[in-house]
This record gives structure tokens, sequence and C-alpha cells, in this order.
């Protein structure tokens, strides 16, 4: 870290060890009056002279000598914890919850600040200790939402719900489209259990908490699916388009196969021309294609795909319309030139079909509820990052929303 760096964080440190001095020089007792600790000077000089590690320690030297400077610990502790440095943050921290001199309030911000250490070094069991022994404190607000992200990080959802709905007894402000994943989270979990009954129970609490969750629609779609029940399925998969369309695409497949089952190939093509006309998507356009193919024959296909990617100009979706014209081509020179074209095209594509979160732009190939970067929810809207850059649409606010045209 350079040393300007180090100025910015420690402009707190000096201004803690003033408070320090003034107190000191405030006292009655002659005996104190004016009097600093050596290290106060050693810390300052290190300082000055672009040494800020042996800084660092002379100041630690100060807060461990006079009993005067629980700020001054905290200062330490977080100058620790923000270079990195959570072993020392802790055990600083752990010093002040064992002071008996230090009032109740800051021994739970000592304690508060503790977890908050061990949660930052993956020492989870600990930090929830730590916070939970806060229960009936004043920080009891602060220390339950540390947990509920302490549950979401080991994937405890019952007790990320339970935490959800006591931290909004608080006051605390827990979306319910949050809350609404957690039922979806548990009820997933309980899906590959084969324990569908009880995930139907929560997802129907998904409903009942946030009647606009696309996801609890998707998968109780995904289960009626699976017990083979093909009529409540589309059901559930068309009530989706009612709550947020946009996620169609993820049970695009699943919905041609149900369709299929029930021999009514016919509507399910139907049904699937009309989102992609509604909402455009290259994922719901390819499961159409392979619906129009096995009924129709490749050149209906063939024919589908040119038509769309004429209306709706991507990369992506030349990428796939050059497959399909290269399939079981021979390759004669007309057709070596078309698969370089395509060749050249792939490597390109392969960046803009991308999952892009709207919140902090992490890009990944899987599609995620929960944005691996900023954590937050509904913040990944299933579409590739091409379109969504030729055709913008909110994650949270895309329901019964029409494309933007060029």
């Amino acid at each position: 870290m350079e040393f300007e760096t180090w100025w910015l964080v420690l402009i707190p440190l000096i201004f803690s060890l003033g408070w320090m001095a003034a107190r000191l020089e405030k006292r009655s007792d002659a005996s104190m009056r004016g009097q600093l600790p050596a290290s106060y000077f050693k810390g300052v000089n290190f300082l000055l002279s672009e040494q800020p590690d042996k800084a660092i320690d002379a100041f630690l030297e100060v807060a461990a000598i006079d009993t005067h400077t629980v700020e001054l610990h905290f200062a330490l502790a977080n100058l620790f914890r923000k270079k990195g440095e959570i072993d020392r943050a802790i055990r600083v921290h752990q010093f002040l919850t064992t002071r008996e001199q230090i009032t109740s309030a800051d021994r739970e911000k000592a304690t508060y600040e503790l977890g908050v250490d061990f949660l930052r070094a993956g020492i989870l069991d600990r930090a929830e200790q730590a916070f939970h022994s806060l229960s009936g404190s004043d920080m009891k607000a602060e220390a339950s939402r540390q947990l509920l992200e302490l549950y979401e990080l080991e994937k405890a959802w019952d007790k990320a719900i339970a935490q959800a709905h006591k931290l909004r007894e608080y006051g605390a402000d827990v979306p319910a489209g949050d809350i609404a994943h957690f039922y979806c989270e548990l009820a997933a979990q309980l899906i590959d259990k084969a324990d569908l009954a009880k995930a139907k129970a929560e997802l129907q609490n998904a409903l009942l908490t946030d009647p606009q969750n696309v996801r609890a629609s998707l998968l109780l779609g995904d289960i009626y699916f699976t017990q083979n029940q093909f009529e409540e399925a589309i059901g559930q998969w068309r009530a989706a388009e009612r709550q947020n369309p946009w996620y169609l695409p993820l049970v695009g497949p699943n919905m041609w196969a149900a369709f299929k089952k029930l021999e009514r190939e016919e509507e399910g093509i139907a049904a699937l021309l009309e989102y992609c006309t509604m909402y455009p998507s290259i994922d719901l356009l390819l499961v159409l294609a392979q619906a129009v193919e096995e009924t129709k024959g490749p050149f209906a296909a063939f024919e589908l795909l040119r038509e769309q990617v004429r209306a709706r100009p991507s990369l992506l979706g030349l990428d796939k319309l050059l497959e399909h014209q290269l399939r079981g081509k021979l390759d004669d020179d007309r057709m070596q030139d078309l698969r370089l074209t395509r060749e050249l095209i792939s490597k390109h594509t392969q960046r803009l079909e991308r999952y892009r979160c709207q919140s902090c732009g992490f890009q990944a190939k899987k599609f995620y509820w929960q944005c691996p970067g900023c954590a937050n929810w509904d913040s990944i809207v299933p579409r590739r990052a091409e379109e969504l850059d030729f055709y913008p649409v909110s994650a949270k606010k895309a329901a019964h929303t029409q494309p933007h045209t060029h």
C-alpha cells in the first residue's frame, strides 16, 4: 500500500490520539497532566518517515499501555481490517471484550466488530456465536443483519427466513422478493431430496410473500413436469409470463417437451412463436427452431431462423443461422469460406452470450438468481449480453415490458 493511502487510512487514528492527548491534558491529577506515552511519538515519527507498518505497531503499543483509549483500540482494529490483517483485528476486539473498565455499550460494539472479523475470516461458527450473544442488546438489529448474511453464505435458508422475519420485527427493511428467494432456495434443496410435497409448500410460501416472484412459478412448473402433470406444468409456466415474461427462456425446453407429451405440438410451436415475437430471446428462438425441425423438417427450421434474424439482427442469431446452414454440407470452397466466417463470429459471440448483472456488471456463462459478484437477488435477467445491449430490460421491473426496437 502506498504511503498516500496509509495517510488517508490513518487520519481517523491520529484524531483519536489527539482526543486522548486532550483527555490527558485536562486531567486534574498533576502527575498525569501533559504526559503522553512515548509510543505515540514513535508512531508519528514512523508515519512521517513513511514507515506505516512500524507506525501501526507503535500505536498498538499505545493502546496496550493506556487504559482510557477504547476508541483508539477500535481505530486500530479498523485499520488492521482495512489492511487485510484480520487476525490482528480479532486480537484487538477480543481484548476489548475482556476489559472490565469499558462501558457495556463499548463491549457490545467490540463483540459486534469481533463477529464481523470472524465473518470476514470465514470462521462462521465463531461469527454466529458472537452475533447471537447480542440478541438482547441495543445492537440486536445490526447483529441480526450480519446473521442473515452469514446464513446466506451457509445456504441455511430456513435460518435465513427466520432471521429476515426477525429483522422486519426490528423495523429493518428486508425486501419481500429476497425472502421469497429464500423460500425458493429451500424448495430447491427439498427438490434435490425428492421431497416434492414440502417443496411445493415452500414455493407457496414464496408466492404468499411475493406474488410477483417468477421463480416460484417456474419451480412449481418444474415439479409438475417431473410428476408427469404436463397440463399443470404448462399452466404454471404461463402464469410466469404474467409475472415477468423475460424469464421464460429458462423453461423453454421443458415447455416444448410438455406440449409434445400432450401431443399438442402445433399449440406448443404457436406459443413459442408468440413468446419469441413479444419477448425476443435467442434461447427461446433456438427452442422454437428445434421444435419446427422436429415437426416440419430442417429446411423449415432454417427458414424460421433466417426470418427471425432478419427481423432482429444479432451476431448470436447469425452464428446459429450459419451453424444450421453448415450442418451436413460438403466441404467445397464456398462452404469452407462460410465455415471460416462462422468460426470468426463464434469467437466473438462467446463474450456476447454471457449473462450480465445489472447491478455490478458481473458476467457469467451460467444464469444465477443471486449475483455471485454483488449478492443482489434478481439483478441478472436471463438474456444474453448482446440482447441486453440491443433490447435492454430491467431484471426487477421487466414484467409486461415491450422490447426496444432500433
